[in-house]
């Protein structure tokens, strides 16, 4: 079962929202049928989008948890606070280096705003 249901249509979805990470810039459209479009500016320029198809769970009126898998293989998780304006993101991604299941992991925290 898809923990995406319009019955938990939450207040991200249909809307826009700027994600600041250390490292990089992410515009977000949360469509109204569960997909996200991101455009990602990298500290070096480089540019990525995509559309990807969202689990997405509203916790409480402020508290939104997402998860998607990238075509790459890129997973990402998300615990966003719009009401205090903060990303708690979890990436996993292939890393033919590591020994645990050949993926690495990462926390990064970040800061967002609804446009």
């Amino acid at each position: 079962m898809s923990m995406l249901s319009m019955q938990y249509a939450g207040t991200l979805l249909g809307r826009e929202a700027v994600i600041e990470f250390p490292d990089s810039h992410a515009e977000v459209r949360y469509t109204a049928k569960g997909q996200m479009r991101w455009r990602v500016v990298d500290s070096q320029g480089h540019v990525s989008k995509g559309c990807e198809k969202l689990s997405y769970l509203q916790l409480s009126d402020h508290l939104h948890f997402l998860n998607w898998i990238e075509k790459t293989g890129f997973t990402v998780s998300q615990v966003i606070d719009s009401a205090k304006g903060t990303v708690q993101a979890f990436w996993s991604y292939a890393d033919e280096q590591c020994e645990t299941g050949h993926r690495s992991s990462m926390f990064v925290e970040g800061r967002f705003r609804l446009r």
